[in-house]
């Protein structure tokens, strides 16, 4: 059983993030567009319950984002599948811009909670306090922008990831989505 990447193929520790990251993305997105929506329809209740869910999610997917993005540096990269150079080029992007993206959510989000003065509320099981004093609006307001940037480079990001590998599955036939399932010996 091959755990680790080599140049034939991704191991399954790098499948498994993948998919958990993936699952993880889902998760985020769709509990932090549902905590818009209410607040945006001005269901106070329903968003404050939303967004706890957003951030107990957060703070447990955290550490499988960070594993996530540490195993994809550490581990050595699979040879890349032949294709014009503009589109490994454009593989290689979307790959480091996901991973970027995720990082900047993974900071963004527990600061943007924290600079507002609140402690996380993981599921309502412990909390993790905020390192700071005083509610710091200028913080507050750079964490919330940078989780908007992050939250729409993921989603753009992760459109081009989705269309590319239909892309490889479906047209190509060149084993692409079969690497992300399944380790090689």
């Amino acid at each position: 059983m091959q755990w680790i990447n080599s140049r034939n193929g991704y191991g399954w520790l790098s499948i498994a993030l993948h998919w958990l990251a993936a699952a993880g993305v889902i998760i985020m997105l769709f509990t932090g567009f549902r905590a818009d929506m209410a607040g945006e329809a001005g269901e106070r209740a329903a968003r404050a319950a939303a967004m706890g869910l957003h951030i107990s999610f957060g703070a447990v997917l955290a550490l499988i984002f960070l594993a996530r993005i540490a195993a994809s540096y550490a581990q050595p990269r699979p040879a890349p599948i032949a294709q014009a150079r503009p589109l490994q080029v454009l593989s290689a992007i979307t790959h480091h811009g996901l991973l970027l993206a995720l990082l900047i959510q993974v900071i963004s989000g527990p600061l943007a909670v924290w600079s507002g003065g609140r402690a996380i509320n993981v599921f309502d099981l412990f909390a993790i306090p905020t390192p700071f004093a005083v509610r710091n609006e200028g913080v507050h307001e750079l964490a919330e922008t940078l989780h908007a940037v992050g939250r729409w480079a993921i989603i753009a990001l992760l459109s081009a990831h989705v269309l590319a590998t239909l892309k490889h599955a479906m047209i190509d036939r060149d084993g692409v989505l079969q690497r992300m399932l399944s380790a090689k010996a």
